[in-house]
């Protein structure tokens, strides 16, 4: 039988992805310790959004400099790359010494562009250049009306606990906007090694924690202790976490495992 925290956890389960719009949408993060599975875990909910929702567009946010983490969906065809105009973006090859290589890629002026040319169904991968621009955008989409689905590697990079000046003020406009994101029909998922690389007006608007083997607990707004996290089982098949949403925590298993895709050992790079 299953225990009490694990029922709850399929409720958890439930409520990210069933859409009702009284109970809206989701605004969650996830993190652990490296190569844990925190991107496994929002390619197996984009994944998901994909075969239930395929109506509905997804939008991902990558980092610069690092190993692209969407193509771990083996199949391109499930992938639509984004760029600016008048950003000097270009892909690399990590496995030949950083040479350039070419992408199939969208060019789009502003947000209504990326909008009406992003595809339903599919993982729109979206560079803006900056990746703080990710916070207007997201105010910004809270106005199309329809369900719509946001993944963010590393938030910290996005609203970074350290800022000042104007950054600071936008962070703030952006911690107002992320109360909306229930009402709004919108599913924001992101993840991050630690909490503490999150501005704290940011993170106190989060709903739902999913703590994997390795997170630091630290003063998020949870009632997972740290030995909890602490004992963990690792697994090959798929690690347990806790989850955590608005003071109820359950424990489960994330068995979607994703693997680097060897055919697409790449960054992006911004050309300065």
């Amino acid at each position: 039988m299953p225990s009490k925290q694990e029922l709850i956890a399929k409720r958890i389960m439930r409520r990210i992805h069933v859409q009702d719009k009284d109970m809206g949408g989701i605004f969650s993060i996830t993190t652990g310790g490296q190569g844990v599975g925190k991107t496994s875990t929002m390619l197996s909910f984009a994944e998901y959004t994909i075969n239930k929702y395929p109506n509905q567009k997804i939008f991902w946010s990558e980092c610069y400099d690092a190993p692209l983490q969407f193509v771990k969906v083996q199949d391109p065809s499930k992938w639509h790359i984004f760029i600016k105009e008048g950003k000097n973006i270009i892909f690399r090859n990590r496995n030949q010494h950083l040479k350039p290589v070419n992408m199939n890629v969208t060019t789009f002026k502003d947000f209504d562009d990326v909008w009406k040319k992003s595809k339903p169904g599919v993982i729109n991968v979206v560079f803006f250049g900056e990746r703080t621009i990710w916070m207007e955008f997201i105010g910004w989409l809270r106005s199309v009306g329809e369900w719509v689905h946001i993944f963010i590697e590393e938030l910290g990079e996005v609203c970074p606990g350290t800022s000042r000046g104007e950054l600071w003020k936008r962070i703030q406009s952006f911690a107002d906007i992320a109360k909306d994101v229930r009402k709004c029909m919108m599913n924001v998922h992101c993840n991050t090694q630690t909490l503490m690389d999150i501005d704290y007006r940011v993170r106190q608007k989060i709903m739902l924690y999913i703590f994997l083997p390795g997170a630091r607990v630290g003063r998020s707004a949870t009632r997972v202790v740290q030995r909890a996290v602490d004992n963990l089982p690792r697994s090959p098949y798929g690690n347990s976490a806790y989850l955590d949403m608005m003071g109820e925590f359950g424990v489960t298993q994330f068995t979607d495992i994703y693997i680097p895709n060897q055919n697409y050992h790449i960054d992006a790079h911004v050309v300065v």
